[in-house]
């Protein structure tokens, strides 16, 4: 690990915007339609009960990423395959995520310049922040995320101002009961709220460290569970519940709506640098820690690894997928297999053999 340490509010700007990449892109638990904000906060609640998990490992092992600690519960051959695989898992998120930002790019602004060209860029940048680190990626993501945070509430009054948010849009609640909302809520719970496994990697870099750096995680979790289900409100307010279902980026889409007497319109660079910021960095994220497991296993610096995983990263996007439509529906219907073992059956496993070894090393000294 880098000796360097991160302040609880530079982890919750660098956690909101994790939780926040992709899935205000792409929009989340859409298949319950004007009822998709009720569908977020309901997978809030397992995404809590999972990350209660996350903490419990970190009471154990408070300065210890979990890749260090598996080889301490699962035994040192065991958990080292186990670690490897978790640094391959997080180099596939990462690829996924930054693969995505330039689909991004290229459908909504770059349509005449070539993938490739867009995600070297990304690599580059990618590059730059593996090397300066996780002091570094914090920092950035605070400045990122508070102007985000202000692009939002312009945008908001903009489209009140507009005239075009109808929140009768979002009424008659549950008006096809309870179905369509509970089948919706392993999305929102997948997307985002199961992917904080990255938790477990960045604890031991918080300070203080202890049960305030495990609150500013819960707390982050349903701050962004409510913007989540505010945003995807507020586009369904704007576009309607078959719009919104339809559209490819939603948030796109209703920026699109903005127009204040004929002068103030074709504000979707607001859209637009809110979704390629957050996809990015969570892409970072990602690409960050998997550098921090591969250290770990092999006894490197991570500075040493920015440039080896920038190129894996960035050659892995091309190869992941041929096209948009391809990498969509591998994202929305392989991707949740994949990501399901790694973030929670593991993790349960790992806490249940490491309070049954405590138990049992207890016994043995009485």
């Amino acid at each position: 690990m880098e000796q360097v340490r991160i302040s609880r509010l530079h982890f919750f700007m660098l956690i909101g915007m994790y939780l926040l990449g992709g899935t205000i892109a792409l929009g989340t638990g859409v298949g319950a339609g004007k009822d998709v904000w009720l569908a977020i906060l309901l997978g809030l609640v397992p995404g809590l009960l999972l990350y209660a998990i996350y903490a419990k490992l970190y009471f154990l092992y408070p300065d210890k990423p979990l890749t260090s600690y598996l080889p301490l519960v699962l035994g040192n051959p065991i958990g080292k395959t186990v670690a490897f695989l978790y640094s391959v898992h997080f180099i596939y998120q990462a690829t996924r995520n930054i693969r995505g930002c330039g689909n991004l790019l290229v459908i909504s602004v770059y349509d005449q310049t070539p993938l490739f060209a867009m995600l070297t860029l990304m690599a580059l940048a990618l590059i730059y922040l593996l090397y300066y680190g996780i002091e570094t990626i914090s920092r950035s993501c605070t400045i990122f995320l508070s102007g985000i945070v202000g692009l939002g509430f312009m945008a908001s009054i903009f489209l009140l101002a507009s005239g075009v948010v109808d929140m009768n849009r979002l009424l008659p609640v549950m008006e096809n009961g309870w179905k369509p909302v509970l089948s919706s809520v392993p999305s929102t719970f997948f997307l985002p709220f199961e992917e904080m496994i990255v938790i477990t990697m960045l604890f031991p870099y918080v300070a203080p460290k202890g049960r305030k750096s495990v609150l500013t995680g819960m707390w982050t979790m349903v701050t962004t569970g409510f913007v989540l289900a505010y945003t995807m409100a507020l586009n369904v307010a704007v576009l309607g519940s078959d719009l919104f279902m339809r559209s490819v980026f939603p948030l796109l889409s209703t920026t699109s709506q903005i127009n204040i007497g004929d002068f103030i319109q074709k504000v979707d660079a607001i859209a637009i640098s809110t979704l390629m910021l957050s996809y990015f960095f969570k892409g970072v994220i990602y690409a960050y820690i998997a550098a921090m497991a591969i250290a770990d296993l092999w006894q490197v610096q991570i500075k040493q690894l920015a440039l080896p995983v920038g190129f894996i990263v960035l050659f892995s996007c091309m190869m992941l997928a041929g096209s948009y439509s391809e990498n969509y529906v591998e994202g929305f219907l392989l991707n949740p297999y994949v990501i399901f073992p790694f973030d929670c059956i593991i993790p349960a496993i790992v806490l249940a053999v490491a309070l049954i070894r405590r138990r049992l090393a207890g016994a043995s000294s009485a």
